[in-house]
């Protein structure tokens, strides 16, 4: 279960032995936030993101804990899928793709991605981003919530100083929420990088605008790896 594999990270990371190690307060604590974050999603994945990567303030193996938020998140089910896709495209996976896979490659925050090919030509291969459903229309009480809790801790514990990262998330959650503007920023960055000369050496994906909206967006597949994997 969540609590198990977040404590067996965490115990790995720490190289500390759960019955008796300093850690174990921190092991149930990692864990407990770990299943906290993947039972209220949206915006309490997005905080576990960040806190992920926030090694040097942590204690040693949260970080490790929360990593599989990254890209291993709740996923939605594939009936709020199509109906996500029909909403903002006008029709079902199946109409507009070739083939959609139903298990997503990965989920994450906001959204999970399926692998798709073109109607037309098969050999043309799609990543397909689809917001979980609901997702915009609780996120306001999300961010509200957790900045709330943060400033209540902060206000009994001197010591708890982490208000700026409900500060950080509350403004930016809302912009990634709208694809049409992450697309619109990965064409930005390619223009930026081929002036620059790198063009051929760091591969920012096409968006295909035809499949993409607000909810949805569809970019031409390329085969890689996690960052954190460097």
């Amino acid at each position: 279960d969540a609590l198990g594999a977040a404590e067996e990270a965490l115990r790995r990371s720490a190289g500390t032995d759960a019955a008796t190690g300093p850690s174990t307060a921190h092991v149930r604590a990692a864990a407990h936030l770990l299943a906290l974050c993947r039972a209220n999603g949206g915006a309490y994945v997005k905080v576990g993101q960040h806190l992920a990567n926030l090694d040097p303030l942590l204690p040693p193996g949260y970080a490790a804990a929360l990593r599989p938020l990254f890209d291993d998140a709740p996923r939605s089910a594939y009936a709020d899928v199509r109906e996500v896709v029909r909403e903002e495209l006008g029709a079902y996976p199946e109409e507009l793709f070739g083939r959609f896979d139903v298990v997503p490659i990965a989920s994450a925050s906001l959204a999970q991605v399926h692998v798709a090919t073109d109607r037309d030509d098969p050999s043309r291969v799609y990543a397909v981003k689809v917001q979980h459903r609901g997702l915009r229309e609780k996120s306001a009480g999300d961010v509200w919530a957790a900045g709330a809790v943060v400033s209540a801790v902060e206000g009994a514990f001197r010591d708890f100083r982490f208000g700026w990262l409900a500060e950080e998330i509350a403004p930016q959650i809302f912009l990634e929420l709208d694809f049409e503007n992450e697309a619109r920023n990965s064409e930005a960055a390619a223009a930026h990088l081929a002036a620059a000369g790198l063009g051929d050496d760091v591969v920012i994906p096409d968006v295909i605008w035809k499949h993409t909206s607000s909810r949805v967006l569809c970019m031409a597949f390329e085969p890689g790896f996690k960052v954190t994997d460097l």
